[in-house]
């Protein structure tokens, strides 16, 4: 049973997701606020699988909280639920350690799965926002010299990151430890410039390498 923070100021819409996910087997909302400051107490006291977190709230807003996430050591994943669609706030909240981005205008059964993802480790985005993050890349190209120092081990884990499998699915699947394959995540987005992998995600898949 995967254990569920919601972090909106729209009690209703709150409480009509808490509704929703007690229909969920494997799904529970655990707790709800609307104070983005009380996020990693709430997350430590109900231990917390997947935070839903609204970009804009009046006390402390979506990537404040992402920030605040940061500076407590807190590594639970965070899915962005909100109707913010705008690239900027989508790049925002990926370089501040969002898992996922999804609409609050999605089908339940597609925030059941991007729940789903995010807390087995993968991450999930609303069809919407991909398209925009594949436009943003559009003829944005990378010199054979750049290709050249990604190591074959590397190209495999993009690969393997396009596919949507976790760092620990890829360490089990190339016989690495989950730690060698988050230093080669880092890596690889230092050699490439990019911020976060749904970004290298696209970016590998605009100059042809998946």
């Amino acid at each position: 049973m995967h254990k569920l923070l919601i972090v909106d100021d729209h009690r209703l819409f709150s409480e009509g997701l808490r509704s929703m996910f007690a229909e969920v087997e494997d799904l529970t909302v655990a707790a709800i606020t609307h104070n983005g400051h009380a996020v990693p107490e709430l997350i430590t006291t109900h231990a917390i699988d997947v935070v839903l977190l609204d970009i804009s709230m009046p006390i402390l807003d979506g990537p404040g909280v992402l920030q605040l996430l940061q500076k407590e050591g807190l590594a639970t994943p965070v899915l962005i639920l909100t109707m913010h669609t705008s690239l900027k706030d989508v790049r925002k909240c990926l370089s501040l350690g969002a898992a996922g981005y999804i609409l609050k205008d999605a089908r339940l059964p597609d925030l059941v799965e991007a729940v789903r993802q995010i807390a087995e480790g993968g991450n999930y985005f609303h069809p919407k926002i991909q398209q925009q993050m594949l436009a943003f890349f559009q003829g944005k190209k990378i010199n054979d010299q750049t290709k050249t120092r990604l190591s074959r081990r590397e190209l495999e884990i993009i690969r393997a990151l396009a596919q949507g499998d976790s760092s620990k699915e890829i360490a089990e699947r190339l016989f690495l430890s989950d730690h060698t394959v988050r230093t080669h995540r880092r890596n690889i987005l230092l050699k490439l410039g990019v911020n976060n992998t749904p970004e290298l995600i696209h970016l590998a898949m605009e100059n042809g390498w998946i």
